[in-house]
């Protein structure tokens, strides 16, 4: 299968390119391992080493440990993390969540 042919049979819908944007990729992508460390598998595979997270399965693994997460979409725009209605930092959220993960 050639490139091209790759690319026109693998077209996403709306609903799925809602699921895609959020956060800088490398956060979620890191968020992915984390959770995995942990037994919590939020993505079902890789692309060039980098997992191919699922944003369905990453907002509902930091729900399962009190956390919501925002993904603001493209490379720059961090993700922005809240416990309850207060916004915290990255490492706060993952602190509270690995608090509850032992």
């Amino acid at each position: 299968m050639t490139k091209k042919e790759f690319f026109e049979n693998n077209v996403l819908s709306d609903e799925q390119l809602d699921d895609v944007a959020g956060g800088t990729y490398l956060e979620s992508a890191d968020d992915a391992e984390r959770f995995k460390k942990i037994g919590v598998k939020v993505y079902d595979s890789k692309f060039l080493s980098v997992p191919v997270v699922q944003f369905d399965k990453l907002r509902s693994a930091f729900e399962q440990f009190g956390v919501r997460i925002k993904d603001n979409g493209g490379i720059v725009n961090a993700n922005q993390y809240f416990i309850g209605d207060k916004e915290v930092t990255r490492d706060q959220a993952w602190e509270h969540i690995n608090s509850q993960a032992k």
